[in-house]
């Protein structure tokens, strides 16, 4: 039982990030401001579409317990990226946000690929 609320609220805290985290890759001018960021580091301005779009489907997808652990391999990827990303250019801070996330994205996994708990005595 709590290893089942444990996993659905890191999958809804961890979820709802990456949905607003996607979001503000898509809309508004926060999206403008990835647009640029993006082309600082050397991507095409529009990926910021194909990040966003990947973060917020992904993010959705843990909610759904037949998708969670996809979502979260493929979500740990985009962590892998981004933190590749910040160590080529030293930017040495912004480190933090992809390490923790991807922590809390391989919990989530490590904990939903565990065998189900067994029912109390």
């Amino acid at each position: 039982m709590l290893r089942t609320v444990g996993i659905w609220t890191l999958a809804i805290v961890v979820g709802l990030f990456f949905v607003l985290a996607g979001f503000s890759k898509l809309a508004g001018p926060s999206g403008a401001n990835w647009a640029i960021r993006l082309s600082h580091w050397g991507y095409p301005a529009g990926t910021r579409y194909a990040i966003g779009g990947v973060e917020m489907l992904s993010g959705v997808g843990l909610l759904i317990p037949s998708f969670r652990r996809w979502a979260a391999v493929i979500l740990a990827a985009v962590m892998l990226g981004a933190f590749a990303t910040h160590l080529l250019h030293g930017e040495f801070l912004r480190l933090i946000p992809p390490l923790v996330l991807g922590a809390l994205l391989y919990a989530l996994f490590a904990w939903q690929s565990r065998a189900p708990e067994k029912a109390s005595r």
